[in-house]
């Protein structure tokens, strides 16, 4: 089995999914703020941006339209008169007779109009302080030498600076936050999983009686736990069960084990065996064999093994047949069998199931009421009763009595294997039908109750 404590430290930080989720989830809320940021900038630093690329474009076409159409000296007193009367243009003019305008030198690397490029430039000579700015400009090439014409932004310049680094400040402060929130989330998270994971752990080292905690939020986790818990209660009952069984099984088969192994001997010592001492044997064998076939069809029927064919049953006509059968057994002790029907009663069931129910209930009143007493089967519109005059279950063994092998004292001197009544409560569970007992003043009654 894969355990993450045999991994070394570094392996199991890889494999930790706390780390993994901590990672997405900042991953993601960087990725989310980037791309806000990202647009805010797009459709507000850029507008900006267009309208100064639009205003040199401008400068330039006034400036070749005049370049076609005018002398030299009328094209240099406009660039002169540009750059002396218009703070917010850069312009430098290269002719025979050298720089004209308010730059010191031509960027070579500006592209010709319309395109539009970038240059660095000194600003304490041009914009009056000491700091290198960036500035976007274009050229034009006149017949008398080229031009660079540039937008003088300083205040942009100052305010894209500024917001860059606010936008970095907010990355930085997005990625703390998204680190400690990812941290605190996945903790929490990952915590509840580690409490059912050890819950799992324990229930594997064989503590079934280990339960996955539940809070009172009532969440997705707490659902995961009660789905568990219900599980474990479920194991740990069939568990108890099969040792409770097991011990049954082990105390009820010993004596007739213990008797046949006597009688064996008996023929041993004799040196042979009559046709009675064989017929002796078989009859224990044959309990022995009755058993164990009456556990293994209690526990088909219990896990729904084999088909089973569901039909409309008339439980009137099932109680008719079960008196019927059970009338020779009744004159035994000279009691009486009645059959009361109140009202029809028909259900979806098994009809062989259904009579085999009905007569081991009939038979446990035969059996344990006194002689010359009544046994009434009564039939209303959604049960059926067996009352007898019998001394009945004690409220304190009624649970127990419908577990396999399970007999009461007062009945250990009569024969049976104490397997009738698991075999009325499992085919009462396939049928959807809840048993209940009533005892009276001078009657004793078992119900099945069939749900319509």
């Amino acid at each position: 089995m894969f355990s993450v404590s045999r991994l070394n430290p570094l392996s199991r930080l890889r494999a930790s999914s706390l780390l993994r989720y901590t990672l997405l989830h900042t991953a993601i809320v960087l990725l989310l703020c980037g791309s806000a940021l990202w647009l805010v900038k797009v459709y507000s630093l850029g507008f900006y941006q267009q309208r100064q690329d639009q205003f040199v474009l401008e400068q330039l076409n006034s400036l070749a339209s005049l370049a076609r159409s005018s002398s030299e000296s009328e094209f240099v007193s406009a660039v002169r008169q540009l750059a002396e009367e218009n703070r917010q243009v850069l312009v430098v003019f290269k002719s025979s007779n050298g720089y004209l305008g308010n730059l010191n030198y031509l960027p070579e690397t500006v592209p010709l109009s319309p395109a539009m490029g970038s240059f660095w430039i000194l600003g304490d000579s041009v914009l009056g302080d000491s700091r290198f700015q960036k500035v976007r400009g274009s050229r034009i090439n006149s017949r008398w030498g080229p031009l660079v014409l540039a937008y003088n932004s300083s205040d942009f310049n100052l305010f894209v600076s500024r917001f860059t680094l606010a936008l970095y400040t907010a990355m930085v402060v997005v990625l703390l936050v998204g680190l400690v929130t990812g941290f605190l989330f996945s903790r929490k998270v990952l915590a509840r999983l580690r409490g059912i994971n050890r819950v799992t752990a324990k229930v594997g080292e064989g503590q079934l009686a280990a339960r996955a905690p539940v809070s009172h939020r009532g969440d997705e986790f707490d659902e995961l736990s009660g789905h568990i818990n219900h599980m474990l209660e479920q194991i740990e009952d069939s568990v108890e069960a099969i040792a409770s069984v097991t011990s049954s099984i082990a105390h009820d088969l010993r004596t007739p084990l213990s008797r046949l192994r006597i009688k064996l001997d008996g023929y041993l010592q004799k040196g042979s065996a009559g046709v009675e001492d064989i017929l002796e044997a078989q009859a224990e064998l044959d309990t022995v064999l009755h058993t164990f076939n009456a556990m293994l069809e209690l526990t088909k029927l219990e896990y729904g093994q084999g088909n089973l064919e569901f039909a409309r049953c008339d439980l009137a006509d099932i109680a008719s047949k079960v008196v019927e059968l059970a009338e020779p057994l009744a004159e035994v002790g000279e009691q009486s069998l009645m059959l009361e029907v109140q009202q029809a009663l028909v259900v979806q069931g098994n009809h062989q199931l259904l009579f085999r129910i009905l007569f081991n209930l009939v038979e446990n009143a035969i059996k344990y009421s006194p002689e010359g007493s009544e046994i009434n089967i009564r039939i209303d519109q959604d049960s059926v009763s067996v009352i007898d005059q019998g001394t009945g279950i004690p409220e304190s063994e009624q649970e127990k009595v419908f577990q396999r092998l399970y007999r009461l004292d007062q009945s250990r001197t009569t024969p049976g294997h104490g397997l009738g009544l698991s075999l009325v409560k499992v085919v009462a569970d396939r049928h959807n039908a809840r048993i209940s007992f009533e005892n009276g003043e001078g009657f004793f009654a078992v119900k099945l109750t069939f749900q319509r």
